[in-house]
Parts: structure tokens; C-alpha cells; sequence
């Protein structure tokens, strides 16, 4: 059931932002506004939400299709199903916004972040309470955490306010545990999802190879590596390691095969463990390399806005943190991205 998920992971800056919008809203709640004064402000919202539904409708439904059947879908058949439910409404909403404002360089940009702050923190609210009306409809649950997933990866890239900014991967590991938290809550539902009117977002499609596949022997030298580790550490987690080579094996597979990463980009961080999760925040040499080459992986996503290029900052700050000894082994990483080690 979806209310045994965990509690909801937090995005730092993201809720700090939040919280100070809110107190600032509260300030003025508080006060006793004339009634033409409540009345104007009802209809300016009337309009934003207007204005970013027409943007979903128009633009932003596009960069969640991977194929013209899904874009049908998410172009027409979830706004319709938001309809019902709330809180996926809030999560078109707020896609919307944050898309508008990775477009605009005025002083707009400012008021769409801050727009998709609000509609994200509702949506996000009804995945972290009883669900009462999504869990009656996986369509909805489904679709809503797919939009959150790609607000928390494009959020961390728009917001470029470089007094809050933190070091990439310390922000990229929060991205990660809480795109696990939402995978988690997916995974029970692609059944039911697969068995009704959105089927074309997760039919996976006749995959055709787009490059010469060196998936096998990239992850053979990670095996042999991680022997070696074992060899050189008694203390060397290899069965952990392996798990996460072997989840990182199916990803490299599928994206050398020509499949639409979309589909199987994120099952990653969900299949590894949590201990590995744990090591990779210890910054652990070989956890880092192994998770600079599932960058690879998000690399081919760069051309979808929301995802950018976290996968080379992702890389580059791997390979800016490691030893020599350990650069060495992210070659490969770097030759398939084109992305610049310094020196």
C-alpha cells in the first residue's frame, strides 16, 4: 500500500526557499485585506493557473513524452484526469511554472520559481498523506510522481541563486533519495497502470542500437575492480558493490540497445542499496565511480530541459574529487559524455 512508503526525502534548498515564501504569505494573510483587495487577488490566480495549464497544453507536456503516443496522452488525457484529482493538477502546475521560468531571464523568472515552489509543495503533500483519492487511481499517482521526478532534477538546475547553491553531488544525492522515495511508490503500480489508458507511457518500445554497445566490457572492469578491492580491503563491501554494478549492467544494456532512457533512467537508484546510497555520501572512491558511470545514463537525457546537465556536472565533480589512482577508471565515463575532467 502506498502509505507504508518511508517518509518523503527533502530537497534543502528547495524547502528552505519554502519556508521563507510561507512565513512571508503569512505575514500578509494575516492582515485584514479589503474585500475588492481579496476579490483581485482570487481572479490573478484564476489566471496564473490558467496561463500555466495553457503552457502544459502548448509546450511542457512534450518534454515528458518519449514517442507521439504518450505525447497524446500527455497532452490531453492526463490534464483530464487532473480534473479529479487535485494534487496531480498542482503537479502539472507546477512543471509548467518551473518550465516557464527556465525560459525567462526577467524579473518574471523570480515569481514562475516561486509560483512552482507552492504547486509543488501541494502535490508533493498528498504523496506523503494518506492518498486517500490518488490510491484509488494509479493513473493519477503514477503521472504525479513522473512529474515530481523531473521538477526536483530541473528545479536544482533553474534556481541558479548562487547564494544557496551547494556542492553539486551533496544536492544530487538529495535528488536521488527522493526520486528513490517516489520510484518506490511507482513500482507497485505499473501493473494496474499498464492495464489501463496510459499502457503507452510504460509499453517499452522495439529498442534500435545508437552506438557501438561497450556496456560488457565497462562492466567487467568494474567487476574485476571491485575484486581487487577485496583483495587490497578485507573490509571491502563486495556483494554491495556488485549489487550496484549489476543494477548499473541493465541501465548501460537498455541505452545501448537505443532504449528511451526515460523509461529506465531512474529504476537505478531505487534497485541499489541502500547501504550503497550511504556510501556514496561517505564519498567513497569506488561508489563514486561506479556512479560516475551511471552519469552515462543521464548524459542521454540532456536534451530534455528538466535534466540538463546534471549528467557532466554530475561527472565533473566526481572527477575533480577523486584521487588519480581513482580518475583513471572514469575514462570511459568521460569519452562517452565528451565531458572535461581539469587537469
Amino acid at each position: 500500500m502506498l502509505g507504508q512508503q518511508t517518509s518523503r526525502p527533502r530537497l534543502t534548498r528547495l524547502e528552505k526557499k519554502h519556508r521563507s515564501s510561507r512565513s512571508s504569505a503569512s505575514s500578509i494573510s494575516s492582515m485584514a485585506l479589503p474585500p475588492t483587495y481579496q476579490t483581485d487577488l482570487l481572479e490573478a490566480t484564476h489566471l496564473q493557473d490558467l496561463e500555466l495549464m495553457m503552457q502544459w497544453c502548448t509546450s511542457t507536456y512534450k518534454t515528458m513524452a518519449r514517442n507521439p503516443a504518450s505525447e497524446t496522452l500527455w497532452q490531453t488525457t492526463v490534464p483530464t484526469l487532473s480534473l479529479r484529482h487535485p494534487s496531480l493538477r498542482q503537479g502539472l502546475l507546477a512543471l509548467s511554472a518551473l518550465h516557464l521560468a527556465s525560459k525567462t531571464s526577467s524579473s518574471r523568472r523570480w515569481q514562475y520559481l516561486e509560483t512552482a515552489r507552492v504547486h509543488q509543495s501541494q502535490a508533493l503533500a498528498a504523496l506523503s498523506s494518506t492518498q486517500l483519492d490518488l490510491e484509488a487511481d494509479p493513473n493519477a499517482t503514477f503521472t504525479l510522481c513522473c512529474l515530481m521526478i523531473a521538477f526536483a532534477f530541473g528545479y536544482c538546475l533553474i534556481d541558479d541563486d548562487d547564494n544557496d547553491k551547494p556542492d553539486v553531488l551533496h544536492e544530487f544525492f538529495e535528488v536521488l533519495h527522493l526520486t528513490r522515495w517516489l520510484v518506490s511508490i511507482i513500482m507497485p503500480l505499473l501493473d494496474r497502470v499498464a492495464a489501463g489508458d496510459l499502457n503507452s507511457l510504460i509499453q517499452p518500445e522495439d529498442p534500435r542500437p545508437t552506438m557501438p554497445d561497450m556496456s560488457r566490457l565497462v562492466v567487467l572492469a568494474l567487476r574485476r575492480q571491485n575484486a581487487l578491492e577485496t583483495l587490497r580491503d578485507p573490509a571491502h563491501e563486495e556483494p554491495l558493490y556488485e549489487s550496484a554494478i549489476e543494477h548499473l549492467s541493465t541501465a548501460l544494456e537498455q541505452l545501448m540497445k537505443g532504449g528511451e532512457p526515460k523509461m529506465f533512467a531512474f529504476c537505478w537508484c531505487f534497485r541499489v542499496p541502500t547501504r550503497f546510497l550511504e556510501l556514496l555520501e561517505a564519498r567513497r572512491p569506488f561508489a563514486l565511480v561506479i556512479l560516475a558511470h551511471y552519469a552515462v545514463v543521464l548524459h542521454h537525457l540532456r536534451d530534455s530541459w528538466w535534466m540538463g546537465d546534471w549528467g557532466a556536472q554530475v561527472l565533473s565533480r566526481i572527477g575533480d574529487s577523486l584521487e588519480p589512482e581513482w580518475r583513471a577508471l572514469v575514462g570511459w565515463p568521460v569519452d562517452a559524455t565528451g565531458c572535461f575532467l581539469s587537469p
